[in-house]
């Protein structure tokens, strides 16, 4: 079995839910669900395709004629890899990638103008994007309670939380109100030096 990435799995796990699909319906129902959470570039969703379809995982079927369409359907090999990592542990630590945040961070203390600009700035996107996310709840079809469903309530519950945040910075000038317990210090690390929250690469 070859090595495979979250990439991997989410083009294994729409071929399992929704069925045969070109590598264009794969796209759009990315941006529409997955993408909103989890960057997925088009060049990516190809280059993992054809990566699948070299070892087995993924088939691909090509119209004979009009178009011409790639058609790619999980096979028996691939649903079963893409089982299996759904019941594999899941330890992985939660990666906050943010241009508002990486541009807070390098702002120095005197600098509170432009970061209550920076401040409002978030706070018009971040209410742009909770919108999307409640208009998402009414019209995406999501049965109440099932996983889809849950995964779009954290992402509301999650732009409340960023919209609140910058909201206080943007009074503050700076600094929000700090949660920071015992053995974090005021740049939000560890007294020994480590991140407490990975941020990624």
């Amino acid at each position: 079995m070859p090595t495979l990435s979250a990439s991997s799995y989410v083009v294994l796990g729409l071929l399992d839910r929704y069925g045969p699909s070109t590598p264009y319906k794969l796209d759009s129902t990315i941006r529409q669900s997955i993408g909103n959470f989890w960057v997925f570039p088009r060049s990516q969703l190809y280059a993992e395709a054809a990566r699948l379809v070299r070892n087995g995982l993924v088939v691909e079927q090509r119209e004979e004629a009009g178009r011409r369409r790639r058609l790619l359907s999980i096979t028996k090999a691939g649903r079963a890899a893409f089982r299996q990592w759904l019941i594999s542990p899941s330890s992985g630590p939660t990666e906050i990638r943010d241009d508002g945040l990486l541009r807070l961070f390098f702002h120095d203390d005197d600098q509170a103008d432009a970061v209550r600009r920076l401040a409002a700035e978030q706070v018009a996107a971040h209410r742009e994007r909770l919108a999307t996310f409640e208009a998402l709840r009414t019209t995406a079809g999501l049965e109440p309670g099932s996983p889809p469903a849950s995964t779009l309530e954290l992402g509301l519950r999650f732009e409340r939380t960023v919209v609140a945040f910058w909201e206080e910075v943007e009074r503050e000038g700076g600094a929000a109100p700090s949660t920071a317990g015992p053995g974090v210090d005021s740049t939000g690390y560890g007294t020994d030096g480590a991140a407490d929250v990975p941020l990624g690469d």
